[in-house]
Parts: structure tokens; sequence; C-alpha cells
């Protein structure tokens, strides 16, 4: 009961958060919806900031895991094919968790004021997590010379980053998902443009 109470309020507070805001989800709201009493809420939760937080890390750490066992699942390819797996099965991912990719990209981009210092954070700490993976794998393109050394690791990350943005952005203004010929096609125009940098 207790678990199923928790679900229904984080349920409730995910849609709440993505659809109204920060600012504009009430307690009393979800309350009403999960149909219990706000101090019952604060047996789980001290506040809405914690309640927020609780989503948002829950959603990175998914991400993280996720990319882990993409890295894993395909550790005994080249780095190259590795990186091109990362991206097509990432893109997979955001697809099928669209709404949790909706949720991480508002906030991002437009953070509430009373919580954007600590979403500033989090997401550092996010994105380094992401980083280390990427990086080994950017490293070892590097060495095998199919990258330049010239660059140096974090700005092809950060290059990478982009890219990842651009298409999740496109897949959720035109509400489509990439099938496998778009996906080839742009992952071909970044890389022949990540090595000729």
């Amino acid at each position: 009961m207790i678990n199923e109470t928790n679900d229904k309020i984080r349920y409730t507070s995910f849609k709440f958060f993505l659809e109204k805001g920060y600012e504009s989800t009430n307690i009393r709201d979800i309350c009403k919806v999960v149909d219990i009493k706000p101090s019952s809420l604060y047996f789980y939760y001290k506040s809405k900031q914690e309640l927020f937080f609780s989503i948002y890390e829950e959603i990175w750490n998914k991400k993280i895991t996720v990319i882990k066992k993409i890295n894993e699942l395909n550790s005994n390819k080249s780095p190259d094919t590795r990186f091109e797996l990362m991206y097509k099965q990432l893109i997979e991912c955001h697809a099928k968790n669209i709404l949790n990719e909706k949720f991480l990209l508002r906030y991002h981009m437009f953070p509430a004021e009373e919580i954007a210092m600590i979403l500033k954070d989090r997401y550092k700490f996010w994105t380094y997590e992401e980083y280390k993976i990427f990086a080994d794998i950017i490293n070892e393109c590097i060495e095998k010379g199919l990258l330049n050394s010239q660059r140096n690791t974090d700005d092809y990350f950060q290059h990478f980053k982009r890219f990842m943005l651009y298409q999740l952005t496109d897949m959720l203004i035109y509400n489509i998902k990439k099938d496998s010929k778009d996906q080839d096609e742009a992952w071909v125009n970044f890389w022949n443009y990540f090595i000729s940098g």
C-alpha cells in the first residue's frame, strides 16, 4: 500500500511538473488527484522541492544506467562503431521515454528560480557521469587515429551533446521518431563533420 501510494504521488507529480511547471504545481492539487491528505504526502517527501528532485534524480539515474548498459553490450566493437550504436540506441531509448526527455529539457532550459541553482549543480553532476562513459570511447577513437588528437575530449563530448540535443528537440517539436534511414543519414553527416574538426 505504501509503495502504491508513493507511485501515485510520483506519477501525478511528474505529470503536473511536466504540464504545469514547477511554480504552478501545488501539493494540494497532487493530493486531490492521489486522494490523500497533504500530511500523508509529507510522510514521503518533506517538501515540493524534495519531491521534484527525487523525480529528476530518478530520470537521470535511469538515463545513465541505459548509457552504461549500451556501452557494455557493445564493448567488443570498435570505438567508432560503439559511438554510432550509442547514438542510435539512445535515440531509440529517448523515443520510448520521450516524456522523461521533455521533462529534463524543460527544466534545463527554463528552470524555476527557486530551484535553478540546485538544478545547475545536479545537471553538472549527471553530465559528468555521462561524460565519463563517452570520454572512454572518444579517447579510444583518438588513440586509434579515428579522431583528431588536436581537439580535446571535452570538446568532442560537447559537440556530441549538441548533436544529440538537436536530434531530441527535432523529435519533440515534430512529434516524430527518427527511422533507421534518418538516423544513418544524421550520423554520417555528424561523423564527417566530427572527424574533420
